[in-house]
């Protein structure tokens, strides 16, 4: 298990890097205001994404070994296309979008709809070197061709970057396809029945997740208030302390990845518990670390990096650090009730997180601005891994020293039961 663990967070570090390099040369070039448009457009994109999933997201991987796969098909690519198209004009109703702009945020919504739609069904029929492939594939189009944009053609503008976003999109949707192609059998089926059964699965796993974006993304919306150019550049600024300060969760994502896979396949439920508490401890000390070095880095390397707009980044980062570094901890919890049926308690964290996101939002970001974005998402992200910790507990008996003190014998991770 331990080798399956380190593989997978090497190969998830990998896509981190990539992004971390889109990160630093966006930033670097088109400065805070620029990393403030693409923040929010990523953002409005995911929301869409959201919606999308409802239908033709990760619950499909439950319903695809049961149902043909074509049956399920045809009725996420629809909703993926519909919500592309439609959901981008109610966001325009606020936002204001230029025509390009919306043009380039329906493409964006379609692109990432589709392709989404396709990893899913790679994942529901176990072809997870293939999705993997995929994810890889995108991310390495994403920052070749916003290289060759930037520095051959010499195009440097939020505009190169939404294309070459496309650009990934497109190439993990053909690559998806190409190893999907002999997957899909033509049959009868009823629309209705259909909607109805993958409606039902995934309102269950949306509603966590919607609120869980809420939590981590609101105070974009908040901080971008007027939507004028000087938020846009706070905005900036603000992403991209969490972009670097999230990119530690890639420890605790590569973890949670091998430990939902081997729970779900194991109906053992002392060993469940075990493991669980192993790699937790192990998630938080990894993340811990990283955080210590990250937020140890002096502040001009952060502006020799990104450019002086950013002088304040560090100052984010150390804000954000206590609740990284908790969610680090807890959210190896969150996958124990994923993969114990306990789905309730993840929506449940999310809620918790949200009850202290809004209010916070509204009263601290006026007064603090970026900061007060930053003690915001630090407190939200504390709040629900302390109900996580404490659900874990209630539920599984455990003891208060068994979790956070008792730090001997984390290896080997599972014992032959």
């Amino acid at each position: 298990m331990l080798t399956k663990i380190i593989q997978t967070i090497f190969s998830k570090g990998i896509i981190s890097i990539i992004n971390f390099l889109v990160v630093l040369i966006t930033a670097r070039y088109l400065g805070a205001g620029g990393r403030g448009e693409i923040s929010i457009l990523f953002l409005n994109v995911t929301v869409i994404l959201l919606f999308n999933d409802i239908i033709g997201g990760n619950a499909l991987v439950y319903l695809i070994p049961k149902k043909n796969p074509f049956s399920l098909l045809l009725p996420a690519i629809l909703v993926g296309i519909t919500t592309g198209v439609l959901l981008p004009f109610l966001f325009h109703l606020y936002f204001h979008f230029k025509t390009e702009e919306l043009i380039y945020f329906i493409l964006l919504a379609l692109l990432s709809n589709t392709s989404s739609i396709s990893n899913v069904f790679l994942n529901g029929l176990q072809k997870i070197k293939q999705n993997n492939l995929a994810s890889i594939s995108q991310s390495f189009a994403i920052i070749g061709s916003l290289i060759f944009q930037f520095f051959i053609l010499n195009e440097i503008s939020v505009f190169a970057f939404y294309r070459s976003l496309a650009f990934g999109y497109l190439i993990n949707l053909l690559i998806s396809l190409y190893y999907l192609k002999n997957d899909f059998k033509r049959v009868s089926f009823s629309w209705v029945e259909s909607f109805a059964l993958m409606a039902r699965y995934g309102l269950m796993v949306q509603a966590a997740n919607m609120l869980q974006l809420l939590n981590y993304r609101f105070c974009y919306y908040v901080l971008d208030g007027a939507n004028n150019w000087q938020n846009k550049k706070n905005v900036g600024v603000f992403s991209t302390a969490t972009s670097i300060s999230e990119a530690v969760w890639v420890i605790m994502n590569g973890i949670t990845m091998v430990q939902y896979v081997t729970l779900s396949n194991r109906d053992n439920k002392e060993l469940a518990i075990n493991l669980t508490i192993k790699l937790a401890k192990i998630s938080f000390a990894l993340s811990a670390f990283a955080l210590l070095v990250l937020n140890f880095l002096p502040t001009a390397v952060f502006t020799f990096l990104f450019g002086e707009d950013f002088v304040h980044i560090k100052t984010y980062c150390l804000l954000l650090a206590p609740g990284i570094a908790a969610y680090g901890f807890a959210g190896v919890y969150l996958h124990y009730f994923s993969a114990t049926g306990n789905m309730k308690f993840n929506a449940t964290s999310a809620l918790v997180g949200l009850a202290i996101t809004l209010p916070c939002s509204f009263i601290l970001i006026p007064l603090f601005g970026a900061k007060g974005a930053a003690y915001t998402n630090c407190a939200s992200y504390i709040a629900s891994s302390l109900f996580l910790l404490f659900m874990f507990k209630k539920q599984t008996q455990t003891s208060f020293y068994n979790l956070f003190f008792k730090w001997k014998k984390l290896l080997p991770l599972t014992n032959k039961q």
